[in-house]
């Protein structure tokens, strides 16, 4: 469901600062050949642990930026290899754009930069009428699906008129305080941890960099990439 812009009209001089503190919960059992097996149990090791990386997300309801926050998320020792993981792969912001319904991500591999543009997901929201309260605010539910047929458990507060929230996850009439993604291996919380009311525009310019395309032909050209590089050690 995309809701359009001028429902959230707010001045042009205000913007939000969001941290989420985000929990990725690892099922060990389904999720362990994901590493080799002598890293297996330092992967175990960081699950009982706790995995936790900041997010930090800002805003101007026109457009948004969402990126870890590797200044406090510094991985100490192997068993923190998740953590290394999960910021190596956010190494590039993700950017809204809701004039147009889209996002943006930048893509580092190999030699080659990939510039993915993809329509913010419909996650066919169910709004509940339940209530709870995050981090002080107000909060309501409501239940979706991401592509893969994961479970999404969100709550926005209509307190806050952003219809923006984490990583891709928009579109609720209000800012997406917490959020669970629910997979077969792992569970993804994230957390409104501060919120800061800004009282100025935020100047948010989007990524330009690399080839644009969406991210089924990321990976086309990916695997095409690498069979083209097998055969040439084959021959």
């Amino acid at each position: 469901m995309f809701l359009g812009i001028n429902l959230f009209a707010q001045t042009q001089k205000e913007s939000i600062r969001a941290t989420y503190k985000t929990e990725f919960i690892f099922d060990y059992e389904k999720s362990k050949d994901m590493f080799p097996k002598n890293l297996q149990q330092a992967f175990k090791t960081a699950i009982n642990r706790g995995v936790f990386v900041n997010f930090i997300l800002e805003s101007n309801n026109s457009l948004s930026v969402f990126r870890a926050d590797t200044k406090i998320n510094n991985a100490q020792d192997e068993a923190d290899m998740v953590v290394q993981e999960i910021l190596a792969s956010e190494q590039n912001p993700l950017y809204k754009d809701f004039s147009k319904n889209e996002y943006y991500k930048q893509f580092d591999i190999n030699v080659k930069t990939y510039l993915v543009k993809e329509n913010i997901p419909d996650y066919q929201w169910k709004l509940t009428k339940e209530k709870s309260v995050v981090n002080g605010y107000n909060v309501i539910k409501a239940i979706g699906k991401d592509r893969d047929g994961n479970e999404v458990v969100a709550w926005y507060s209509p307190e806050i008129k952003y219809k923006d929230g984490p990583h891709n996850i928009a579109n609720l009439p209000g800012l997406i305080m917490q959020v669970e993604i629910i997979t077969p291996y792992f569970k993804t919380i994230f957390k409104l941890s501060e919120l800061e009311i800004l009282k100025e525009n935020l100047k948010i310019t989007l990524p330009s960099k690399g080839k644009i395309m969406t991210f089924q032909e990321m990976r086309n050209d990916m695997d095409a990439s690498s069979k083209s590089s097998n055969q040439g050690v084959e021959k």
